[in-house]
């Protein structure tokens, strides 16, 4: 079941310091997102905008391979959670390897990066020219002995690491997860 957005849905920090969404008729959505990782107030409460609508359904569209409607609106939400509350971060390109060929991701794009052991599927939630801010469509990942990353979880990486995923094999690893 594919959720519509509607003037009811809010956002606000839980008790548990959780970025959460109000859906409306006793419905909420947890972000895995912590208030300290955020941009935004304790006592916050913000309607889902007309532009995070439009991101939604720009996730929503390019997450149509994902294998089921849950997972692909779950990630959808955790994308316009990221793209409108996560604070900014400085790359961190050193985990992937960089790609032969530069890639200029678009907002949305299913994007693969090679951590070396594995490559992960990846989701573009804000571009600029020289850097990208994804979500993590895969697995957990250890990255490195102090760095996991989970699924859903943000990371800024520069553009010449990433690979585009739309043409590619590598999405039997989001059917496989979705």
């Amino acid at each position: 079941m594919l959720l519509q957005p509607n003037d009811q849905w809010c956002w606000f920090v839980g008790a548990d310091r959780h970025l959460m969404l109000d859906l409306g008729e006793e419905m909420l959505f947890a972000t895995p997102y912590l208030q300290k990782k955020l941009i935004c107030a304790e006592n916050m409460r913000q309607n889902f905008s007309v532009e995070d609508t439009g991101l939604y359904y720009t996730f929503l569209d390019k997450l149509s391979c994902v294998a089921t409607p849950s997972r692909r609106v779950q990630a959808a939400l955790n994308g316009v959670a990221v793209a409108r509350f996560y604070k900014p971060l400085m790359p961190q390109s050193w985990f992937f390897e960089p790609q032969a060929d530069y890639h200029q991701p678009q907002l949305g794009e299913l994007i693969g990066l090679d951590s070396g052991e594995r490559n992960l599927a990846m989701m573009v939630v804000e571009t600029s020219p020289s850097a990208s801010l994804c979500i993590s469509l895969s697995a957990d990942v250890l990255l490195s002995d102090s760095k996991k990353l989970p699924v859903f979880g943000a990371i800024k990486v520069m553009n010449d690491r990433l690979f585009s995923l739309e043409e590619d094999t590598q999405l039997q690893e989001m059917r496989r997860v979705g």
